[in-house]
């Protein structure tokens, strides 16, 4: 099964009721403090700035593009979905932002014919095919200017779902909370033919490679703050820097430069 053959499902409801950001999307501003967390986490880990010209694939509402041009910044968001481009449409008009908007695939991006200094493929990778995969990333290194970054995140990650979470639902037992066998995000009825492609930290640094990524690192991007319990701070940063961080973290990133 190829993306395009479910594009029907990424309706206007899907991206203003399921897409993460949808409760911000309405008050949304242009500014950087209205974006929701997700997206100002991959500001800045682009490091972007209004100097670069800047692609975003499976861009949905385009919330990240319009705060790029209202900035100054040259901004170009693509997405097969009609109904997202619709709404990102909207709130560019609204917002009097000027950023590019085109229905459209990665496939159809020609790496000879544009140059981007940044490129960010956000809950994007993980609802395509493994070939598209392959193809989305020699897409990327090919657009990429000297010294370009891209950025992917993704969730979740295959292997917190198969050995993490059931060792976190034992655990969760012996303390007397019951969770459910299948983690939430499983159980919507189209969830088979949103997520095709399911990543994991393997997985992303080989195909990082394979594309020809010689600089990037594969990351896991939850950090707490300084609000949360003392104890679970301590537990994050024992996690993240032992390799049981491949199985307990679900929110996972590649950060690669050409």
């Amino acid at each position: 099964m190829k993306s395009t053959d479910v594009v029907n499902l990424y309706d206007s409801k899907y991206f203003l009721e399921s897409v993460d950001g949808y409760s911000d999307f309405e008050e949304f501003d242009g500014s950087f403090d209205s974006l929701f967390e997700r997206y100002q986490k991959n500001i800045a880990l682009l490091d972007l700035q209004p100097k670069h010209s800047y692609l975003e694939i499976g861009c949905g509402r385009g919330e990240i593009c319009i705060f790029h041009s209202l900035t100054g910044g040259h901004a170009k968001g693509v997405d097969y979905s009609s109904a997202a481009i619709a709404l990102a449409q909207r709130k560019a008009l609204e917002l009097g932002a000027k950023p590019l908007f085109d229905v459209s695939s990665f496939s159809e991006i020609n790496g000879s014919d544009y140059s981007y200094d940044r490129i960010l493929a956000s809950e994007f990778i993980e609802h395509i095919s493994e070939l598209e995969g392959e193809q989305f990333l020699r897409m990327a290194y090919a657009t990429l200017k000297p010294g370009g970054k891209l950025l992917i995140y993704t969730m979740p990650n295959t292997l917190q779902r198969k050995y993490g979470y059931p060792i976190i639902r034992m655990f969760a037992r012996i303390r007397g909370i019951s969770l459910p066998k299948r983690q939430a995000d499983t159980l919507s009825e189209h969830y088979l033919k949103y997520h095709l492609n399911e990543q994991n930290y393997f997985q992303l640094k080989k195909s990082a490679r394979f594309a020809g990524f010689n600089n990037f690192v594969v990351g896991y991007d939850w950090y707490p703050d300084g609000k949360r319990a003392r104890w679970k701070r301590i537990a994050w940063a024992i996690v993240n820097n032992t390799p049981v961080r491949h199985i307990f973290l679900a929110n996972l990133f590649l950060l690669a430069e050409k």
